[in-house]
């Protein structure tokens, strides 16, 4: 979900998995399956729903089709009382869950300042691409009432090493693929240095990111520019 840095060096983070879990998601979907498969109808226009997630304009209308005839019907289900009692009980569970990330970030006392990545603004919705994990949108408005919240150009800031500002390269590793054959797969996580400097050192991708947006934040809580490494024009 997050993985922040401070001046201090010192990270936090929050995967996905530890706020879903915490937040009772879990187990609430695993309830409201078991409730979807006790209603056939119910059942079967979850299971044949087209995808929204489209270009092709023939395809969006097949999906307002299908959608149209059964939306009353998914509408009623998701009004009985068992549907609402659960979803208070989630709301809660996250409001909770938040408080306490907004709380380790934020310590009593202290005036901070969080760059915050713009990387979820770009398509809430997720129709061109998939939407960030967890309550991205949430979690920064529910941060902006403990602190200041300035978004941040997440451009190249997971590609650039924050110790040389050079171009950082994936490490591949063999991995056996779920049809039984091994094949050398990119390491998503884990991000390489070949700079001589650095001394052929991997970094996690995320911290590194983070590490870099708290840089890009301090550039601009100085005035000054963007540093050229984290700009489009570095590419070339």
């Amino acid at each position: 979900m997050f993985v922040a840095t401070n001046q201090f060096e010192e990270s936090v983070s929050c995967s996905s998995k530890e706020f879903y879990e915490e937040a009772r998601y879990t187990k609430a979907k695993q309830k409201i399956k078991g409730w979807q498969d006790r209603h056939p109808k119910v059942l079967e226009a979850i299971r044949n729903m087209r995808t929204k997630k489209t270009a092709s304009p023939e395809k969006l209308k097949v999906y307002i089709a299908f959608m149209t005839q059964r939306m009353d019907l998914l509408l009623r289900s998701s009004q009985l009382k068992p549907f609402r009692r659960l979803r208070f009980r989630i709301f809660l569970f996250m409001t909770k869950k938040l408080r306490q990330l907004c709380e380790r970030l934020t310590p009593r006392g202290k005036r901070v300042v969080v760059g915050f990545g713009d990387w979820s603004n770009q398509d809430v919705a997720g129709i061109i691409k998939k939407s960030p994990a967890g309550p991205v949108k949430v979690f920064e408005r529910e941060l902006a009432r403990y602190c200041t919240v300035i978004p941040i150009a997440e451009d190249r800031t997971s590609k650039v090493h924050f110790e040389c500002q050079r171009q950082l390269k994936n490490q591949y590793s063999q991995r056996l693929c779920r049809d039984g054959e091994i094949r050398t797969q990119k390491v998503h996580s884990v991000l390489h240095c070949l700079n001589n400097g650095c001394r052929g050192m991997t970094v996690n991708r995320d911290v590194n990111a983070s590490r870099n947006m708290r840089r890009l934040l301090e550039c601009k809580l100085r005035g000054q520019d963007r540093p050229l490494a984290y700009t489009r024009q570095a590419r070339a």
